[in-house]
């Protein structure tokens, strides 16, 4: 948080608050100790909606200081009861730009982004200057999210790789082209082996966000194929396949889209373009397979 010179005393607010009737020039009482005022009317007919998302430039100073001088941020919001920038964004328009006066206690500093002042700090007035930038409808979010994720590059895979591995403090071992790691406890025997019959249960989620796209197993008792015959089955569940214990063997998987969907993702577009994706595989022990 950057600091600012001193605070305009409270008395001097008081004072300019008999004087006009709003301690901001020009402004409007619109709830206990807020005031409010319209700088500039943009092309925007209607304010946000709660469900609608918010691109707001904020700066916020002592009053008489320069815009920003405290702190300064441009950012996508959210709208909607219990966010606590909701109030200061719900009177504006697209285009809008406006300046809220409020005591530093009632600034929703963390729904901003911003650390909370030191105690000192809190005992003054603040200015916030608002600028509404763009209103996006949920539909229009997730269009623009889903175009995002499409044009997903190659660099866009190797970062997300690097992140992911990067935060983890228990190494990872790799092999043909995957991470993984073995349960220490499960599993027993020889690993499958090319041309044999195996049934794998799998979870697979996507690497970045964790979201689970995809599930074989519980009552189904899981995933067959021969190992080894073409156009099966991924590549990743292959190399995990070969990687685990043929008699309820299990593990984690990391598998790039070279071994799973690929540059293109898959033909459904449930996964993007180079996109890797995480498998949780078990191999169902051999008596545990339904009959065919």
């Amino acid at each position: 948080m950057k600091r600012a010179g001193p605070i305009l005393p409270l008395l001097a607010l008081m004072t300019l608050a008999a004087c006009s009737g709003s301690p901001l020039k020009g402004g409007k009482r619109i709830a206990e100790n807020v005031y409010w005022r319209l700088n500039q009317l943009g092309e925007g007919e209607e304010p946000a909606g709660d469900s609608d998302s918010v691109f707001v430039r904020v700066r916020v100073a002592r009053p008489a200081a320069s815009p920003g001088s405290l702190y300064s941020t441009e950012r996508w919001f959210g709208m909607g009861p219990g966010l606590g920038t909701t109030f200061l964004f719900r009177r504006l328009c697209q285009g809008d730009s406006a300046t809220v006066l409020l005591p530093a206690t009632q600034v929703p500093w963390a729904a901003l982004g911003a650390s909370v002042p030191q105690p000192a700090a809190d005992t003054g007035w603040v200015q916030l200057e608002l600028s509404l930038r763009e209103i996006r409808t949920p539909e229009e979010s997730r269009a623009r999210a889903k175009a995002a994720l499409m044009a997903r590059t190659q660099a866009d895979e190797e970062r997300i790789i690097r992140g992911f591995l990067g935060k983890d403090t228990i190494p990872w071992k790799e092999a043909m082209g995957v991470w993984y790691r073995l349960d220490s406890l499960a599993g027993r025997g020889p690993r499958v082996q090319s041309g044999e019959l195996v049934t794998l249960a799998y979870t697979a989620s996507f690497l970045d966000n964790g979201q689970v796209f995809d599930e074989q197993g519980g009552a189904e008792g899981g995933l067959t194929f021969r190992l080894g015959d073409p156009d099966q089955v991924i590549k990743g569940l292959e190399v995990a396949a070969h990687l685990l214990p043929a008699a309820g063997g299990s593990g984690t998987f990391i598998l790039p889209s070279e071994l799973a969907f690929g540059p293109k993702g898959s033909s459904s577009g449930i996964v993007p373009p180079w996109t890797p994706v995480l498998y949780r595989v078990t191999v169902v022990a051999r008596d545990a397979v339904p009959p065919a």
